[in-house]
């Protein structure tokens, strides 16, 4: 019968299942591209419905900043309450613009939050993190980046703030960590904000008529009744599709054997390589993205 050429070698001309051929590579990749537009298009009519839920503790992040920064003989950064606000501030306003980056659309600058929240700095740095589920992730991951792991062990910064918050970033549930550095103003030094790696000098006009914001601070705990996680689909999908093609695999060189006609070919070992690379990559792959 014609569907078992797409599970089995074909019986005349023992040419692979259609499953494990070329074209059945397209159709993977076709299905694949088919199940991302369909989370766009998930995100647009409802928004909130797709999300990744995680448990990050805004004292555990400081907590866990200190430790790596004590392993290097550094000083503790101390919590400073204007700085927590500069990150909720910068948090809340990621979600009203709908971005994810240091700088906002509108302009704003990542030392904009932090002058207005009261904080005059002489050095300032900022972290980004997004989506991920643990608060020993999100540090993992900013001291695996260099330029992160340099802002997180500057000798020059002495105070800290984060933010932990959860909101809708492109039709997403999103959950942001704002981390941000901080010395208190010295008069005689003009202050700088390390970004990305990159130490800007804070422009005068931006120093000047600053007020100050009222914002009260609150750690937003993670929505864990998420109905649908991208991230864990597209997961699980990838992972059957490589599960099916192995099955297939071992299918064909039974089959091809019984029959006699079996060869190990480089072909047999690139296919076994390709497979164990990509679950290798699915199984290490993290949703969790820093800036």
């Amino acid at each position: 019968m014609v569907w078992q050429n797409w599970f089995l070698p074909h019986k005349d001309t023992h040419k692979k299942a259609h499953l494990i051929s070329w074209e059945g590579l397209v159709i993977y990749i076709l299905l694949f591209i088919l199940l991302q537009v369909g989370f766009s298009i998930v995100g647009y009519v409802e928004p909130g419905v797709l999300g990744i839920a995680g448990n990050i503790d805004q004292k555990k992040l400081i907590e866990l900043t200190n430790i790596e920064r004590q392993k290097k003989g550094l000083p503790p950064v101390s919590e400073n309450g204007a700085l927590d606000q500069a990150a909720a501030a910068k948090a809340q306003n990621m979600f009203s613009e709908n971005y994810w980056a240091h700088f906002a659309p509108s302009g704003k600058t990542p030392w904009d939050f932090i002058l207005n929240a009261g904080y005059k700095f002489t050095f300032a740095g900022e972290n980004l993190a997004k989506n991920f589920t643990s608060s020993d992730a999100v540090v993992k991951a900013w001291m695996a980046s260099p330029t992160h792991r340099d802002n997180l062990l500057n000798p020059k910064y002495q105070d800290i703030g984060i933010a932990v918050a959860e909101g809708n970033l492109n039709g997403q549930k999103t959950i942001l960590v704002v981390q941000e550095f901080g010395t208190a103003s010295n008069i005689a030094a003009k202050p700088s904000m390390e970004v990305q790696g990159r130490q800007i000098t804070v422009p005068e006009e931006d120093l000047t008529n600053k007020p100050t914001l009222a914002l009260t601070v609150t750690e937003t705990r993670p929505n864990t009744n998420v109905l649908i996680n991208p991230y864990a689909v597209s997961k699980v999908a990838g992972l059957s599709v490589i599960f099916l093609i192995a099955i297939l695999l071992t299918v064909d060189v039974w089959v091809l054997k019984r029959r006699g006609v079996f060869r190990f070919t480089s072909h047999n070992i690139a296919h076994m390589a390709l497979l164990s690379l990509a679950a290798g990559s699915l199984f290490m792959a993290s949703p969790g993205a820093i800036l």
